[in-house]
C-alpha cells in the first residue's frame, strides 16, 4: 500500500471558544490532515504525518497517531514541540498564536528532505503552508526529483491580493490546490463567490474551494462541480478544511477520481467537525464515512 506524507505540523493546541470554555487538544494542520487521510484510507497506515515535535512529547503523539491509524513519520528538535494557541470568532474564524514564538514553530516546519520514506512508494503529498520563499526552493527540488502529486492547502497568511502573483508562482509547481471561502475572496479581492471561481480556474489544474457548510467546489478549468456538505451538527470547527482536504488527497490518489474524493472529504470533514477534537479512527468510523459519502449528490454550479 503506498501513502499520503503529510507535510505539516502536529501541536497542541489550547483552543478558546465563544461560549465554551478553553480546552486543550493535540492538533495543527498536519494531524487533522492525517487523520483526514486515514478516514479515507481503505485501511490504516496510508496516512504518514511527517512533521516536527520535542522530545518530551514524542511518545505520547505517537500514542495519538496510532489510534487514528496514523504511520509515524515524526522527527524530533529540542525539547517541546510547537503549542498553539486558537481563538476563534463566533463566525467561525479563528486567529492562532504559537505559544513559544514564530521562530520555534519554524523550526518544527517539515519538508521533503524529512520525509524518509523514498518517493515511489507514496501516492501524493499534502502541503500547509503559506508563500515563502525558501520553503518553496525545497518544494521545487522536489518537484524535480519526485514524480510525485502535490497538494498545497494555502495558508491563509498568503490568501491576500497582493500575494496573488507569488501564489500563482507557487501553484505552478503543485497539482492542487486547497483554499476557503474567505480565503479565496481575499486573495482575489472579489466581492462576489463567481468572481473568485473565475480566477481559481486558472490558479492550478484542480481547485477545491471549501465553502464550509455549503460544502465545496471543484474547479478543473471551466468544469465546476458543487459537492454538499453531509449534515451535521458542529461541535468543534477545529480542523475541518484540514481533514477535508487530507482526505481529498488520500481518495483522489488512489481513483482518480476528483468528484468521488471530495465526496469521501466532504464526509471525512463531517465527522471531525461533529467531534471534540481529533476522533480515534477505526473500520467502523471508515465504514460511516463511506456511507456517508455515497448519500451526497454532486451537480454542476448553476
Amino acid at each position: 500500500m503506498k501513502q499520503i506524507a503529510i507535510l505539516s505540523h502536529i501541536v497542541v493546541d489550547e483552543v478558546h471558544q465563544p461560549g465554551r470554555a478553553p480546552h486543550t487538544e493535540i492538533g495543527g494542520a498536519g494531524a487533522y490532515a492525517a487523520v483526514g487521510a486515514s478516514l479515507a484510507a481503505e485501511s490504516a497506515g496510508r496516512s504518514l504525518l511527517v512533521s516536527g515535535t520535542g522530545s518530551g512529547d514524542l511518545p505520547m503523539l505517537r500514542e495519538w497517531c496510532a489510534a487514528r491509524g496514523i504511520a509515524d513519520g515524526l522527527f524530533v528538535i529540542g525539547e517541546h514541540g510547537p503549542r498553539t494557541r486558537i481563538d476563534y470568532a463566533r463566525d467561525g474564524e479563528r486567529v492562532e498564536t504559537p505559544r513559544f514564538g514564530l521562530e520555534h514553530f519554524d523550526a518544527h516546519t517539515p519538508l521533503p528532505e524529512h520525509v524518509l520514506v523514498p518517493a515511489e512508494a507514496l501516492d501524493g503529498v499534502y502541503l500547509f503552508h503559506d508563500d515563502e520563499a525558501p520553503y518553496w526552493a525545497a518544494i521545487e527540488r522536489y518537484r524535480a526529483d519526485a514524480a510525485v502529486p502535490l497538494l498545497w492547502e494555502l495558508s491563509a497568511a498568503c490568501t491576500r491580493a497582493e500575494r496573488l502573483d507569488a501564489v500563482r508562482e507557487r501553484a505552478a509547481l503543485v497539482d492542487a490546490v486547497s483554499i476557503n471561502r474567505t480565503e479565496a475572496l481575499e486573495l482575489f479581492g472579489a466581492a462576489a463567490l463567481a468572481e473568485a471561481v473565475d480566477g481559481l480556474r486558472a490558479l492550478a489544474p484542480l481547485v477545491l474551494l471549501r465553502l464550509g457548510e455549503d460544502g465545496s467546489l471543484v474547479i478543473q478549468g471551466d468544469a465546476v462541480v458543487r459537492v454538499p456538505a453531509v449534515p451535521v451538527a458542529a461541535v468543534d470547527p477545529t480542523g475541518g478544511g484540514n481533514s477535508y482536504t487530507g482526505a481529498f488527497l488520500s481518495a483522489w490518489t488512489a481513483t482518480g477520481d476528483p468528484v468521488a474524493a471530495a465526496r469521501l472529504a466532504s464526509a471525512a470533514a463531517s465527522v471531525v467537525v461533529a467531534a471534540a477534537g481529533a476522533p480515534i479512527v477505526d473500520e467502523a468510523l471508515r465504514e460511516r464515512v463511506r456511507r456517508s459519502a455515497a448519500a451526497l449528490a454532486p451537480a454542476g454550479l448553476d
